[in-house]
């Protein structure tokens, strides 16, 4: 039995990250139930393992959503997301899961319509992925 919808967590910070996420519900957008939205006071916050944590609790795809670079509320945010990031791609990738499935987008404040985008293309991303490769045990 397979689902019909990929699981998705996106992580999004409490600052440009959010602020798009709630832009895209008051410009009348919508996204799939599958999406999982956590607040963090900042992505700096998050480590790989909470990264690789979502997959091993059954998320398909993960997304890290952002502020846009040199907009960061916290002078060394994006330098340690980036770390944490690359570090869960490539563990991401040794463990045949695919690094393509954990995404970093950094956007400009309330941009409802690029977080929009950016989710919608990811979904497909992810679903493509899902297709090509055997089903793993939840």
């Amino acid at each position: 039995m397979s689902r019909s919808e990929p699981r998705i967590v996106v992580f999004a910070c409490n600052w440009d990250g959010l602020s798009s996420v709630e832009a895209a519900t008051r410009e009348g957008h919508s996204y799939p139930s599958c999406v999982r939205l956590v607040r963090v006071a900042c992505l700096a916050r998050l480590n790989q393992g909470l990264m690789l944590r979502a997959f091993e609790l059954g998320a398909d795809g993960v997304m890290l959503l952002g502020c846009e670079p040199g907009n960061c509320q916290f002078e060394n945010g994006p330098q340690i997301i980036e770390q944490e990031y690359e570090k869960a791609r490539t563990i991401l990738g040794l463990l045949g899961i695919g690094e393509e499935r954990l995404l970093l987008a950094r956007l400009p404040r309330a941009d409802g319509d690029g977080f929009v985008a950016k989710l919608t293309s990811f979904l497909e991303q992810v679903e493509r992925m899902r297709q090509a490769l055997p089903a793993r045990p939840l």
